[in-house]
């Protein structure tokens, strides 16, 4: 993973969404009761998807995502294939804590948004130590870069000119 300039150890993320962030609805299915129809008047089925009938919509739960996978692979490191179930499993349950309080609809929100962060905290200690294990993780550290001095070749009459 780069070392970005000033030798600081923190990763760069890159800007493209990885293979294993989660969908729409894996998030949504951590978050059921938020999936229902408000457009249509007296609905009270689950959707199980975020779209433009859902509060919040696709569109705001994909953003939500984007903020989420960023931490999981910031703690981890590179991810191997063989762990990226239990990657967007966290991301998933970030996503959904971040929707559960942005969208509360009662006050028991804060405790379920609490409680699926705590069970993100739980699997991604799990994930950092599968990871590992599998061969990924941080990179070793990059010795910070040393700056290079150039001066002129000395004049061949050497002190004359003093």
């Amino acid at each position: 993973m780069p070392i970005p300039a000033g030798g600081s150890p923190l990763p760069i993320i890159p800007g493209e969404v990885p293979v294993w962030a989660p969908s729409v609805d894996k998030v949504a299915n951590h978050v059921p009761y938020m999936t229902v129809d408000v457009v249509t008047p007296g609905s009270q089925q689950y959707r199980n998807t975020f779209d433009h009938r859902t509060t919040p919509t696709g569109e705001q739960v994909r953003q939500l995502i984007d903020a989420a996978w960023p931490s999981v692979l910031a703690a981890t490191g590179p991810i191997v294939e063989q762990v990226w179930p239990l990657a967007q499993s966290v991301a998933a349950l970030r996503a959904a804590a971040a929707i559960v309080r942005a969208y509360p609809r009662d006050d028991g929100d804060l405790a379920r948004a609490a409680a699926l962060d705590a069970r993100a905290d739980a699997d991604l200690a799990r994930l950092i130590t599968a990871n590992a294990d599998a061969g990924g993780g941080p990179q070793p550290a990059v010795p910070a870069l040393l700056p290079v001095w150039s001066f002129p070749e000395p004049a061949p009459w050497g002190d004359s000119l003093l």
